[in-house]
């Protein structure tokens, strides 16, 4: 079955959300300098690019990111198409069957030019984290830079996921995944008591 990189690459100067840590990638040493070997170093936010929130991201009681099960990352996905919808609600739902993909990735296509950071995005409606959770749905994925506004200042979207017990995966690129069932595989780098982590996230599936 064929993979499908459904990452963002990270260099340095990407765009990252207004504030946060400006991404870096250098060379520490190279061959070039008279060194044995080139070693690259890497300056980022844990929430730069494709990456996973750990709930401790929007709650202090949360689970931090090395303490969320690995295996909530990986398994059944459901790719599903809300090109042209600004609002996700329940109704705009229901005609998909969630019980054999307990992880759900909503393809928006809404960020056109990858190299300028979006000012606004397709958002869940207050209901929908609820209404997946009853649905036996553990991650949703957006390929866009976050569930709330980039003006939230208090993350309603972000608390109603926790509330019912979603974990959120954000900034992935779907623009090339027909909506559909895979396997998702994005697995979190294990950073001690980390508040969220890069992924390379990948689908397994339709050629």
């Amino acid at each position: 079955m064929k993979l499908h990189d459904i990452s963002r690459p990270i260099y340095t100067n990407m765009p990252v959300w207004p504030g946060d840590t400006p991404a870096e990638f250098a060379f520490a040493h190279t061959k070039a300098a008279g060194y044995a070997a080139n070693v690259g170093r890497l300056r980022l936010s844990l929430h730069a690019g494709t990456h996973a929130d750990a709930p401790y991201h929007y709650n202090d009681a949360g689970r931090k990111i090395d303490e969320v099960p690995v295996d909530t990352y990986v398994g059944p996905a459901r790719v599903v198409d809300i090109r042209g919808q600004t609002l996700i609600t329940p109704a705009l739902l229901a005609a998909h069957d969630f019980a054999a993909t307990p992880r759900v990735l909503f393809k928006s296509d809404s960020w056109t030019d990858p190299t300028v950071f979006p000012t606004t995005w397709p958002l869940l409606s207050a209901d929908t984290p609820a209404w997946l959770a009853a649905r036996s749905v553990a991650l949703i994925g957006f390929d866009v830079p976050s569930v709330d506004e980039i003006t939230s200042k208090d993350l309603p979207i972000h608390h109603a996921c926790d509330a019912a017990g979603l974990v959120i995966v954000e900034n992935l690129d779907l623009r090339a995944v027909a909506p559909g069932v895979y396997e998702l595989i994005a697995l979190p780098l294990r950073i001690k008591g980390g508040d969220g982590s890069p992924l390379r996230a990948v689908l397994r599936g339709h050629d």
